[in-house]
């Protein structure tokens, strides 16, 4: 196995791709912007290989990125997701599925780009755990107190979420609404962003599983 990355690569490579990846995708979720090219449905490579999104939300599967966004949608306006702390672990340093010819390596001799790859970690897959809070509405608005039904309701209905986090979303009298969530991702090599003429921006690693939960 000696073309495999290092335990030590495997652990850098997964922390700071985790770190790009919770930084860009909790920005774009706060400023509502498509979230389709943070998933494994943007590449074809994938796609053929049958790999497609798992996206679970309180124990509820969707079915795809689009009907994820419209819940998002649904949620209304001033929801902003928190980011407290995140962590991240190697999975496998090796990840084949969909892998085009010219970056498939044995993991035993034989030299050239397609090793360096697999040496420097390209081919990893790895799982991020993240953990943070939700906010629901402005500090300046009025007091919770007066519309926690209402905030409750879009709680329990759009991500899920049962009595404790209802009771837990109604926030403190002239504070915004809070609820605490837990996130856990699983992200592999998006094959197209390896490629000699990838698009500018393209995403290194894409989403293959992602299960949410709010408390």
């Amino acid at each position: 196995m000696a073309n495999l990355p290092s335990l030590d690569v495997q652990a850098k490579v997964a922390s700071d791709a985790a770190q790009i990846f919770v930084e860009h995708y909790y920005d774009s979720l706060n400023k509502r912007q498509p979230l389709a090219h943070y998933y494994a449905s943007t590449s074809p490579r994938l796609t053929s290989a049958s790999v497609k999104p798992d996206i679970s939300i309180n124990g509820r599967v969707v079915e795809s990125v689009a009907a994820y966004e419209a819940l998002l949608d649904a949620q209304g306006a001033h929801v902003h997701y928190d980011v407290a702390s995140f962590d991240a672990h190697p999975v496998n340093p090796n990840y084949g599925i969909g892998c085009p010819s010219q970056l498939a390596a044995p993991a035993d001799g034989g030299s050239g780009r397609a090793v360096k790859s697999l040496r420097d970690g390209d081919r990893l897959s790895f799982a991020v755990q993240v953990n943070g809070t939700i906010r629901y509405g402005k500090p300046s608005d009025a007091p919770v107190a007066t519309t926690t039904a209402a905030t409750a309701t879009t709680a329990a209905g759009v991500v899920g979420a049962g009595s404790a986090t209802a009771e837990k979303v109604a926030g403190a009298e002239g504070a915004p609404a809070e609820a605490a969530f837990a996130e856990a991702w699983l992200l592999v090599p998006h094959w197209e962003a390896l490629g000699r003429n990838a698009a500018r921006g393209m995403r290194k690693w894409v989403v293959v599983s992602q299960n949410f939960r709010a408390f």
